[in-house]
């Protein structure tokens, strides 16, 4: 965790800025944090990164057209050497805040204010939290963290006066599937597969929001995120008893490939590591250039980083048991081939 003195550094610098842009991980821990920051300034503009797996130089037209004083980047292991050198020419400062292992080299580092919790590894909205220890912002700072499969200190209390929301004594994992706030955590990551408009509206309604409760409830302003979570939770369901029916019980592997519209190899995992807590869950997205995979389970990021070498343009890493790759399509039946001979 950031010391009181780095987490005092961060809210400085915060409150110093008039402008500030904030690029933020395209999940529900990265959401989170944004909002908590947002909430508590009362400014500033937020653009989800959907690039893998750094932030890559094409946002850099988002600082041209947002021309902030500050920039923040939440939840996000990498940056590209590109981003960070045509923001230091313009001499905007940088605030980097995360919780993984980064492969970043360290002159790209250097130009930036970098704070991270790796290797204890808190989830950034658990850190921003921090900062500002605003009590009206714990709900989000909790789903975040749920998100993120990590308990927070503060659950305890919150699961005593929300009972309905959130289970005493129970681990993150099984929070994350099987509470209200698990499903919270799920519908903000459904929400994200959204349009940029769309998107933006649902920011918009969480700077105001004072409850979970006020994303449960479907009105004016929730009915086009009620939506498409009722879309992306059909297609869900459907991935999961596809992959169900192809499981070997005798194999402590379970390799299920898909295709579509929609990515959501992450929950997809999540949900079948719940279901076979003993097996290595292996997910992957089939697009015509790329696979997007997901990897769960015991020795998740040595298995990941193993299967992907000498891959060209594969890229991957995340966190012990719980990891994210993208692999050229090109070479995916190679990955598979690496992944079974790992497991066996």
């Amino acid at each position: 965790m950031l010391t009181l003195d780095q987490l005092e550094q961060i809210r400085q610098q915060l409150e110093a800025s008039q402008n500030p842009l904030f690029f933020y991980d395209n999940d529900v821990d990265g959401l989170c944090s944004f909002l908590i920051l947002r909430r508590a300034l009362d400014r500033g503009k937020g653009v989800a990164i959907k690039s893998f797996p750094d932030l890559k130089v094409q946002y850099t037209k988002k600082v041209d057209e947002l021309n902030p004083d500050t920039i923040v980047i939440l939840d996000k292991a990498e940056l590209s050497e590109e981003f960070a050198s045509y923001v230091e020419e313009k001499n905007i400062p940088i605030i980097w805040i995360d919780h993984h292992e980064t492969k970043t080299a360290k002159e790209t580092i250097q130009k930036t204010s970098y704070f991270t919790s790796h290797p204890s590894a808190e989830p950034v909205s658990y850190i921003v939290q921090k900062i500002f220890n605003r009590p009206q912002d714990i709900w989000l700072a909790i789903i975040g963290c749920i998100g993120d499969v990590y308990l927070p200190s503060f659950a305890e209390k919150f699961a005593e006066e929300n009972p309905d929301l959130l289970t005493k004594n129970t681990d993150a994992f099984t929070i994350l599937q099987t509470t209200t706030i698990g499903k919270i955590a799920r519908m903000l990551n459904f929400g994200l597969m959204d349009t940029t408009t769309n998107i933006l509206n649902l920011t918009k309604y969480l700077f105001k929001a004072t409850t979970p409760y006020d994303l449960l409830e479907e009105n004016n302003y929730t009915r086009q995120f009620h939506k498409r979570v009722n879309q992306l939770e059909e297609f869900f369901q459907k991935q999961i008893q596809k992959a169900e029916s192809q499981i070997d019980e005798n194999s402590s592997l379970v390799f299920f490939s898909y295709s579509g519209n929609t990515s959501m190899s992450s929950e997809i995992s999540n949900r079948l590591a719940f279901n076979h807590k003993d097996k290595l869950i292996v997910v992957a997205f089939l697009r015509p250039e790329k696979a997007n995979i997901s990897v769960r389970g015991k020795n998740a990021l040595k298995i990941t980083e193993t299967a992907i070498e000498g891959i060209l343009g594969a890229t991957g890493g995340g966190h012990e048991e719980a990891t994210g790759a993208m692999v050229p399509i090109s070479d995916f039946e190679r990955f598979k081939s690496n992944i079974l001979h790992l497991t066996q």
